[in-house]
């Protein structure tokens, strides 16, 4: 019995292992930028870059957008469909849909990028905030390839 428990335990030990390096090695694989993540810093500095870069043609959560080709980021939106590092691309690239989104190269760093994508996901539910940083860990993932 006592052979028993000790291979179980083994088992267990080593499949608890196994698991905490693979994850390990997924996390610490690639750039920790990515998906951006929310907090205090980041969101308080990406409220003042989105207003005085992006409210005038995207709206906020009050207003919506005056520009039909300029997506809203609220949940009304799609940017929650779009990964974090092609989001960063875009402002500082700009980006041509329907209507030409200017590029913000030079006028913002991607720091400050980041922190307006950060405030942004803050207009989003649980849910969708949930489904984007999934999103955005699979787009990392398949980079890694």
């Amino acid at each position: 019995m006592k052979i028993r428990v000790r291979s179980r335990l083994s088992l267990l030990l080593v499949t608890t292992a196994v698991f905490v390096f693979a994850v390990a090695a997924c996390t610490n694989s690639g750039s920790t930028d990515y998906p951006i993540v929310p907090n205090d810093s980041l969101v308080s500095t990406g409220s003042t870059v989105y207003a005085a870069n992006c409210a005038t043609c995207h709206g906020d959560l009050d207003t919506p957008p005056p520009f039909p080709s300029a997506p809203p980021h609220t949940v009304d939106g799609h940017t929650w469909e779009h990964p974090d590092r092609p989001l960063v691309d875009m402002i500082l690239n700009g980006a041509t849909v329907v209507q030409t989104m200017p590029t913000f190269e030079g006028l913002l760093t991607e720091d400050e990028v980041r922190a307006a994508i950060a405030y942004i996901k803050t207009f989003w539910t649980a849910d969708l905030l949930e489904q984007q940083m999934q999103i955005s860990a699979e787009y990392e993932a398949g980079l890694e390839q």
